[in-house]
């Protein structure tokens, strides 16, 4: 099924057995961005894509579950994304990007699509992504996620020191992001993948440069970043202060591209802190 959408930024829907918001230059690089759990495509990136799009064609993955347009679907696994992800750029751009950028959920199908090297990129950018085993934790923060977002839908507000556990502090607008009409299975199987990864050697085969970004407020995925050094021995590493789990994607948008386009660009991608 292909179809138009005349939202308010302007974009393209297009979809099959999953649906990707398109905007930008027709012949510009393609850009592919992945939204982060409980997040949407536009919740995420709509405030950026306008802007990234005077320069690349930007590509916004609508993960199942996390879908406005796919009402009731419900995201199974980091896998079957995968698939899905790679179908559409198969067939529509001959299995290439220019570049791939996930946040946080979607930063761990960025990196599985980089291991199942189905689809190439030339840049690999990774916004706190998840890639280690949670062990103790993984119950508490599954059980957070799930009965936070059935309260925040039942329309309680939640604490801002709850959400600050959770998305670090000084982050309290965080779930200004969330997709309010997420299911707990969703949750449930994302949560499970996500807090269950482990890193395969396969990613060594992987040589493009590779920034990873996360906040000083993040401690998670900073343990996430160092994992990943022995497996992207160039990788450059970014932790700005202050902030947490999206923190600059949501409220500091154009620092926010401008970084990445210094990354896409070609700014030398190096370790360091």
């Amino acid at each position: 099924m292909w179809y138009y959408n005349n939202s308010k930024h302007d974009m393209i829907l297009e979809g099959d057995d999953m649906n990707f918001l398109i905007c930008g230059k027709k012949d510009g690089p393609v850009l592919l961005l992945i939204h982060g759990m409980a997040a949407d495509a536009e919740s995420c990136y709509g405030g950026i894509a306008k802007e990234l799009g005077k320069r690349y064609r930007v590509i916004m993955a609508c993960l199942d579950g996390h879908d406005p347009y796919a009402p009731g679907s419900c995201f199974h696994s980091i896998s079957t994304s995968c698939e899905r992800i790679e179908s559409y750029i198969l067939k529509k751009h001959g299995g290439a990007v220019y570049a791939i950028s996930g946040f946080s959920l979607g930063g761990t199908i960025a990196l599985e699509l980089v291991k199942r090297g189905r689809i190439t990129t030339q840049r690999l950018h990774l916004d706190a992504a998840f890639c280690i085993d949670l062990g103790v934790m993984k119950a508490p923060y599954t059980l957070l996620f799930t009965k936070g977002i059935a309260l925040m839908q039942s329309g309680i507000k939640l604490p801002d020191i709850l959400i600050e556990f959770v998305f670090g502090k000084g982050n309290s607008r965080a779930a200004e992001m969330l997709y309010p009409d997420i299911d707990s299975h969703s949750i449930e199987n994302a949560c499970r993948d996500v807090y269950n990864y482990k890193l395969s050697p396969r990613l060594k085969r992987y040589t493009a440069p590779v920034e990873f970004w996360c906040g000083s407020n993040e401690p998670y995925p900073q343990k996430s970043a160092r994992a990943l050094e022995s497996f992207f021995p160039d990788m450059r590493v970014r932790v700005f202060k202050g902030l947490g789990h999206g923190q600059m994607l949501h409220e500091h948008k154009s620092a926010y591209i401008r970084e990445l386009e210094g990354f896409l660009g070609g700014r030398a991608a190096r370790s360091s802190r």
